[in-house]
């Protein structure tokens, strides 16, 4: 058995074992994580950085919820209460769709910082031409001297 099937099997019997000790807190935890059930299902790149990126900022959007069941008291009423709080849902939702705009953002911020970097760089690269310019003269460019 492959250790990534026994990982599978594992998380099952703990997943089960946790419906029946606390089943309030799966009930909000199920419906709290439902974003980033979907982005496990709908990713494809081999990665998973849509599922990492929605996973834990809905995981810290859970936070509140959960603390609230606990305060509520850990029962199905407590649950109840919890899940029929549209500010506790704005809270769970809201964090996965800032997880989903962090995914579909990065790739123009990473551009804009690398062709800033870019431009820089050759910013830097020009002045050091010029000073190696100076110092050694024009034949340090390989360029032919100009007739005139």
């Amino acid at each position: 058995m492959r250790s990534s099937a026994k990982g599978g099997t594992l998380g099952i019997v703990v997943a089960m074992l946790l419906v029946v000790v606390a089943l309030p807190l799966c009930l909000v935890f199920v419906a709290g994580m439902a974003p980033t059930i979907v982005a496990a299902i709908t990713d494809r790149n081999p990665r998973r950085y849509l599922l990492r990126t929605v996973g834990v900022l809905n995981l810290a959007g859970m936070v509140l919820p959960v603390a609230a069941l606990l305060h509520a008291g850990l029962t199905v009423y407590g649950a109840a209460l919890v899940l029929f709080d549209p500010y506790k849902w704005l809270w769970m939702y809201g964090t996965a769709a800032l997880g989903w705009l962090v995914y579909l953002g990065m790739p123009s911020i990473a551009r804009v910082m690398v062709e800033a970097k870019a431009v820089r760089m050759e910013h830097e690269l020009q002045e050091r031409a010029k000073a190696l310019i100076e110092e050694w003269g024009e034949e340090v460019t390989g360029r032919k001297p100009e007739a005139g």
